[in-house]
């Protein structure tokens, strides 16, 4: 009887197309505990799931450390290793949280859909993240975006710059941080009052619709960031093989793809292949179990991520600083400081939600012109926050205001300043085309990243940095 029991209960909330009145809504069934899988043992297939999950915690958060303690003992280059940080750190978090939610089940619901929040801010530290590799000076990006020669839909060239292009890529992946935040409350205060109903696509339950807007959203944000990647280190070669960029992209893909596969499994074969047993009950089905995946995943990629991510290019020694010279550690103090401070993605949200109203005012609105302007001289522009009001992180994601700006008058021993931009666009003339066809997106002298992965070997001696200083 307890075995149909169950089964009943199951198939009544069975992820599917509510068409019955009758839908009862999934969510934990209080006092639901499974026999003993080893006969005389206290031991339930539930405590079992805690105790694999709290190994895979431990083991994850050790991982994890291991891996932030290489990088913050050499933390030479701030603006992409905070990034790197940001990213490591994501399977620690799905391993808390989904520990906790094992521990109680009965706020499961609550609990699993915050570490959604921690994943849209990885999403946006790895756009960051290419960002830096591209173009690190921050003061520099809207020349540098303004003379990338366009390209359609296809990657095909076109006419015009790309400062279109990544406003675009910028508002579709900053926006995500604040709506993904925004949707997990929502969802939260949904399944506390009853009407999010996981197991329903009906329109008067919310979950089809803040289904189909975090689909939208993290499609978008994690698509262009992938998009951004493939154009500026394949078409571009703008990104130095040196940095794996391939690798960290596709691994922290991968844990995000496993994620999606598994709410897919268990939500659309849920009563079709699992069914609950004297040992695994309803509970465990539709909770236990992908809350116990998600911690094994967690252990797999924190692992992988020691490869993809690996401290090994930030030796003391072998990168530059902005100045051309050897960029030098930072003490652990500062590093983890520097790190924890959220700035400069919180500024990019802020200046991501500003172009998308503008974006929205320019096609639909009369007032488009004037807001733009308006909004321009906010600090809201292709120019970096950081450079407008010498204290704020924008585009450069710099430490420090002027971390990346221009050398200021008297304090270049006169040396000049020279913005970066695209090759063909810095000497279109016929032997500055030849020369661009060693590095198609830079022009005729080759545009280096400030902070670009140097081997100190003599055979990397000769390299110039963009901005002689004479």
């Amino acid at each position: 009887m307890a075995h149909d029991f169950h089964l009943a209960m199951l198939e009544t909330r069975a992820l599917g197309f509510a068409t019955t009145k009758n839908l009862t809504c999934a969510r934990p069934l209080p006092d639901e505990v499974g026999e003993s899988i080893f006969g005389t043992s206290n031991l339930t297939f539930e405590h079992l799931m805690v105790y694999i999950s709290a190994v895979c915690l431990g083991i994850t958060v050790l991982s994890t450390l291991y891996l932030n303690w290489r990088h913050l003992h050499r933390y030479s280059v701030p603006q992409e290793q905070r990034q790197i940080l940001r990213i490591i750190n994501l399977p620690a978090a799905y391993a808390i949280f989904n520990f906790l939610a094992l521990c109680f089940p009965m706020d499961y619901q609550f609990i699993a859909p915050i570490a959604g929040i921690y994943e849209a801010f990885s999403v946006a530290a790895l756009f960051l993240l290419g960002l830096e590799y591209v173009c690190p000076d921050g003061t520099d990006r809207e020349t540098y975006f303004n003379n990338l020669p366009g390209r359609d839909k296809k990657g095909n060239p076109a006419p015009g710059g790309s400062s279109q292009w990544f406003q675009r890529t910028f508002s579709g992946v900053l926006q995500y941080p604040l709506t993904k935040l925004a949707f997990t409350i929502i969802q939260i205060v949904t399944q506390y009052f009853r009407v999010y109903c996981e197991n329903s696509f009906s329109p008067k339950y919310a979950h089809i619709w803040l289904t189909l807007a975090d689909f939208l959203l993290i499609g978008g944000a994690l698509g262009a960031t992938i998009k951004f990647f493939q154009r500026m280190g394949t078409k571009e070669n703008a990104i130095d093989r040196s940095h794996g960029a391939r690798a960290k992209i596709w691994t922290f893909v991968g844990i995000l793809i496993f994620q999606m596969l598994q709410d897919i499994v268990f939500g659309i074969l849920n009563g079709k292949l699992f069914s609950p047993t004297k040992h695994i009950t309803y509970n465990d089905i539709n909770f236990g179990i992908p809350a116990l995946l998600t911690s094994i995943e967690s252990v797999i990629f924190s692992l992988i991520f020691h490869w993809s991510f690996s401290s090994g290019e930030y030796h003391e020694g072998h990168r530059l600083n902005q100045l051309g010279g050897v960029a030098l550690r930072t003490s652990t103090f500062k590093a983890v400081l520097d790190a924890l401070n959220p700035s400069d993605i919180i500024i990019g949200t802020t200046t991501a939600i500003g172009l998308l109203f503008m974006r929205v005012q320019s096609r639909y609105g009369a007032r488009s012109a004037p807001q733009r302007e308006k909004l321009m001289d906010d600090g809201v522009g292709m120019e970096p926050l950081s450079y407008r009001n010498n204290r704020m992180r924008g585009y450069s994601g710099g430490s420090e205001f002027n971390e990346q700006s221009p050398p200021l008058e008297g304090q270049s021993d006169g040396g000049h300043y020279e913005p970066a931009m695209p090759r063909l666009a810095r000497d279109p003339s016929p032997a500055g085309r030849a020369r661009g066809q060693l590095r198609p997106s830079m022009g005729g002298q080759e545009y280096q990243p400030l902070t670009r992965s140097r081997d100190p070997s003599p055979s990397g001696m000769g390299a110039q940095y963009p901005r002689p200083m004479v």
